[in-house]
């Protein structure tokens, strides 16, 4: 019985926090109350203060669980290509369908920066970023015949703000637009990206 305890208290645990995203997205931060939390987890509000002892942390622990920073890694150390243009769109196609695969979490974004003014992002990249700068660091060393010098740290923001650029517009406005505004949209701005707007010279 012992040895079951703990999986069942983490299953109890990820089984409130699934339902209180599914508050947060539906209702907003100030909107959804712990007795609202307790209740469609089917449990007394005083087994929720078991696990979390204030909403805030019931909101921290929801960030940290669904934020697609688990997907993101993986994704760009899985990226390949014999050059630089090709291992860009490999991984900015991995990373669409990354970032795509959790459309709900917009939603909680936006809580974060308005309610918490992006504290909690602030752990999550500080978390980050060691593996982020190996990343950027690699791919520089690896094309580095293929590309200008460049600050790896530079390089990595540039990539955190193709990504996620696209995917809040994305999200937020692309239903309002004509189909131009998404077809082949992560290709076409990739290869902005790569080579820029301006036509080159001969």
């Amino acid at each position: 019985m012992d040895e079951l305890t703990p999986k069942r208290g983490e299953q109890t645990r990820k089984e409130i926090l699934q339902v209180a995203h599914d508050l947060f997205v539906q209702q907003g931060y100030h909107g959804t109350s712990m007795r609202q939390i307790a209740k469609n987890a089917h449990m007394a509000l005083g087994g929720l203060y078991n696990y979390f002892e204030s909403k805030e942390m019931v909101f921290k622990d929801v960030f940290w669980e669904y934020h697609p920073y688990r997907d993101i890694l993986p994704f760009l150390l899985d990226a390949e290509g014999d050059t630089i243009e090709e291992f860009i769109h490999h991984a900015t196609t991995l990373m669409e369908n990354a970032l795509f695969s959790h459309p709900d979490f917009l939603n909680i974004m936006f809580i974060e920066m308005v309610e918490f003014k992006g504290i909690h992002t602030g752990e999550i990249f500080q978390f980050l970023f060691p593996q982020g700068m190996q990343i950027a660091q690699g791919f520089l060393e690896k094309y580095k015949d293929q590309i200008r010098p460049i600050s790896p740290y530079i390089f990595m923001r540039s990539i955190l703000s193709l990504f996620f650029g696209y995917f809040v517009t994305g999200i937020v406005i692309s239903k309002y637009t004509p189909p131009e505004f998404n077809t082949n949209a992560m290709a076409q701005l990739t290869d902005i990206y790569l080579h820029g707007i301006l036509e080159s010279k001969p």
